[in-house]
């Protein structure tokens, strides 16, 4: 049986479009204006507080010709790899909680 490879880290999507803007030579301004959003909203994403969305993938996908789905994709690994970073370094209540329902199972 085959293991499925789960890497322990992640790239946020807002590098990726970092090294886009730069291969294309657009500035946060001028993709701002392409994407018809604020500029804030690029900043944002390049600074990764902030995800990217359908809609954001879709006006990507338009602007800079890479399908939505590549965005979406990138955006889904990062937050399942920090989801199950978040559980493993005990971050999460999942662990707490079963604790304490096995414990008031055990009374009853």
């Amino acid at each position: 049986m085959a293991t499925e490879f789960r890497p322990d880290y992640a790239i946020h999507p807002g590098v990726f479009l970092r090294e886009e803007m730069e291969a294309m030579n657009l500035s946060q301004k001028e993709l701002a204006e392409k994407l018809d959003c604020s500029p804030s909203v690029i900043s944002e994403i390049l600074h990764e507080k902030r995800k990217i969305n359908a809609d954001f993938a879709v006006r990507l996908e338009t602007a800079l010709y890479s399908p939505a789905s590549y965005w979406l994709r990138l955006q889904a690994t990062y937050d399942e790899v920090n989801a199950r970073k978040k559980i493993a370094d005990g971050n999460s209540s999942i662990g707490r909680r079963s604790s304490r329902s096995r414990k008031e199972q055990k009374r009853m």
